[in-house]
């Protein structure tokens, strides 16, 4: 009787019993890390946008077009892109007869208050301050409640394609960092430096300063018909329905899942890391940080812009803290031959600094997998700059730009230029 009793439960469940019309049970607010688990096939997973499985409680709020938001106000049209932490939609805004950007984020993230008060704060300077134009200006903002939570939902004039997302005549295939033209470049440090400027001002930092984050204004679309800006759901690659694995409907994703327009773009929150290589030694050491680390970044930008390659090449293995380690370290490394040595202030403050230099006379430890045979394996910046800089740049003004840009990587936060500062100089006035 017992042996019996213990096959029995170990005979296979029959599924001719299980219901094919049941609905699903909820998902857990944590996305699968292995794809077996994952609920939808691979076609909507593999689609080059949001992932979908994070289209659960906690996650992205499921959108459609033509869905509807705020009492019937805004009607979406179009997707305009995404990132780890919202969804950008081009939407009609019936009460103005206009045409808005409809950023949604997810309901883990909804926007703090200060980060909130400051996009208030910059709409509230739109009238007053010249410099404001610089950034996109909030229209609205309203809360969403649907089956994954409540969603902050922010509203904006509709913004062009990022520095990041342009396709420029002679960019190379397959190239992925844009090298602008001097001249374009010089506008678009330009303006980038004005908006610094009076964000420092008003004690704000920006702290994500990258290509992806530059956008262009646009004409007036106002007259545009509606039509010509509806999203093309001819072009097959560029959308996936998404389909439970085991063919029930779910009611936390969409029915369809979009690419966002490679024309119509707008900036989403995204994690600081994927902006690792802009990162100034104080943010990296967890010192304290203030305007000083946009400084550094917009000198890592400009010289992005101008030869088409990264200054620091930091890339992030997992979320563990030994990879972590590594990346910070291999940062810090490339900082000491691509700048300059580092300073033994700035070494001290390094926790694991005598892995790769002598605790006393601070060399580099030639014995160490990156020095190897006693080379390092980074050029500097004058030795990149020239490799790399556009035809347009001869060896003296190289020299110039080279110089400009070491001035805003001193490691000492305090020693670098303002924004302000930076405007008035002579390669900024030509």
């Amino acid at each position: 009787m017992v042996l019996q009793s213990l096959m029995a439960l170990c005979q296979p469940r029959s599924t001719k019993s299980l219901n094919p019309l049941s609905p699903p049970p909820t998902p857990e607010p944590e996305a699968p890390s292995q794809p077996r688990k994952w609920r939808f096939d691979s076609e909507a997973n593999n689609l080059f946008c949001e992932w979908c499985e994070r289209y659960r409680p906690g996650g992205f709020h499921p959108v459609d077009l033509g869905d509807k938001f705020c009492n019937g106000t805004y009607t979406v049209i179009r997707k305009l892109g995404s990132g780890p932490y919202a969804t950008v939609w081009l939407a009609v805004d019936s009460s103005f007869k206009r045409y808005v950007s409809l950023k949604i984020f997810t309901a883990e993230a909804s926007v703090s208050e200060t980060e909130f008060g400051i996009i208030q704060f910059l709409s509230q300077k739109a009238d007053i301050d010249n410099r404001s134009q610089y950034f996109f200006t909030l229209l609205d903002t309203f809360i969403l409640h649907g089956p994954n939570g409540t969603h902050r939902c922010l509203v904006f004039e509709p913004m062009g394609p990022s520095a990041e997302s342009l396709e420029l005549p002679d960019q190379k295939p397959f190239q992925s960092i844009p090298s602008f033209q001097k001249s374009i470049a010089k506008i678009i440090f330009l303006h980038a430096l004005r908006g610094l400027a009076f964000l420092h001002e008003n004690n704000i930092v920006y702290g994500d300063i990258r290509s992806r984050n530059l956008l262009f204004s646009l004409n007036d679309i106002t007259n545009v018909e509606e039509n010509e800006l509806r999203q093309d759901e001819t072009i097959p690659w560029s959308f996936a329905p998404v389909r439970r694995r085991n063919g029930k409907k779910d009611k936390w994703a969409p029915n369809i899942i979009y690419l966002g327009s490679a024309f119509w773009a707008n900036s989403t929150p995204t994690e600081h890391y994927s902006s690792v290589a802009f990162r100034a030694p104080e943010l990296i050491l967890g010192k304290h940080i203030g305007p000083p680390i946009d400084i550094w970044a917009f000198g890592c930008l400009m010289f992005e812009f101008l030869t088409g390659h990264r200054l620091f090449v930091v890339v992030r293995g997992s979320d563990s803290q030994g990879d972590i380690n590594e990346m910070n370290d291999n940062h810090l490394l490339q900082f000491n031959d691509i700048i300059e040595k580092l300073p033994s202030t700035l070494l001290n403050d390094w926790p694991r600094a005598n892995k790769w230099f002598h605790p006393v006379t601070h060399h580099p430890r030639k014995g160490s997998r990156l020095y190897r045979e006693g080379k390092s394996p980074y050029d500097s910046l004058e030795v990149m700059f020239a490799q790399h800089k556009p035809d347009d740049i001869d060896e003296a003004e190289s020299a110039v730009i080279c110089s400009l840009i070491r001035q805003m990587l001193v490691y000492a936060p305090e020693e670098r230029p303002s924004a302000i500062e930076l405007l008035k100089h002579p390669w900024f006035l030509e």
